[in-house]
């Protein structure tokens, strides 16, 4: 399914993504998340609760079997990605607190997501591949050092963290469309040729991800702007970190398998997510 260049393409497109996100970033925004706590709170507790039992729900529900069902879980174990700040952004809804969730929640993956893999291995019974625990969380937290790189460009000098967020940000876009245009018939074809079974079942997790997510939020009294910025967060994973987990962490020969159901997920939940954005801007209830 990938190609070396497509390989290569990934991970430098995560790298590019993860620095820009640590140089809009500062400690300040931190602690002001820790200040106001609510709104991050009901958002980490929507992402790594809700996405993970309804990730489990669906493999049961419609019988995903070995890689389909294990690259599902590791989607739904996840953290927010960009895809969600930018649906958020489109949305009119609270932008400040998606950012904040998205950084947060990448933080909290690093021991989240593992420990539910852990938990919900249980419904994978039928796949033999073991699953390594321990070198995803090492991977996860490699992945911290270019946030930590981009929060550090941002203390040194505000201004170039700036440059370096907005070059982030393009180069970022720039490599997902090379991506997508030097995969494209890849991609066309996994939608055409994927199981009835597997493409209900990433619609299932991820429409009802955001709606379980704004469901949790309107009963935390979170205003209609964080109530619409919760429910993106929670149903839009971050497609290029699962997708970099499982390139440095499992055996090459099982790579194309498993990534199958993550491509699948992130194609369906920006679909799903689009439709909720248009809803939300007719609705902003």
């Amino acid at each position: 399914m990938l190609s070396e260049l497509d390989k290569a393409l990934i991970a430098a497109l995560t790298l590019v993504l993860m620095v820009g996100m640590g140089a809009s970033l500062t400690p300040s925004d931190y602690a002001r998340a820790l200040r106001r706590p609510r709104g991050v709170l009901v958002g980490l507790l929507s992402q790594f609760g809700w996405m993970p039992l309804l990730a489990h729900f669906a493999i049961q529900g419609f019988g995903l079997r070995g890689t389909d069902a294990l690259g599902l879980l590791l989607m739904a174990c996840t953290s927010g990605g960009n895809a969600s700040n930018m649906l958020t952004y489109f949305s009119r809804a609270d932008l400040a607190l998606s950012v904040s969730m998205t950084a947060i929640s990448t933080l909290a993956s690093v021991i989240l997501m593992p420990a539910l893999l852990y938990v919900y291995a249980e419904s994978l019974s039928d796949t033999p591949m073991q699953i390594p625990y321990l070198a995803v969380m090492g991977t996860l937290a490699l992945m911290l050092l270019p946030i930590a790189a981009g929060m550090w460009i941002r203390h040194r000098s505000p201004v170039t963290a700036s440059k370096v967020e907005r070059i982030g940000a393009i180069s970022g876009a720039l490599l997902l469309v090379v991506l997508l245009v030097t995969s494209v018939a890849d991609q066309i074809g996994l939608v055409l040729t994927a199981e009835d079974s597997s493409l209900l079942a990433c619609v299932f997790v991820a429409a009802s991800g955001m709606v379980l997510g704004y469901l949790a939020a309107r009963l935390a009294g979170l205003g209609s702007r964080q109530r619409r910025a919760v429910s993106l967060e929670t149903g839009v994973q971050n497609a290029p970190l699962a997708i970099a987990v499982i390139l440095a962490t499992f055996p090459q020969a099982d790579q194309d398998a498993l990534l199958k159901l993550p491509f699948l997920y992130a194609m369906t939940a920006l679909c799903v997510g689009t439709g909720a954005t248009m809803l939300y801007r007719r609705f902003p209830g």
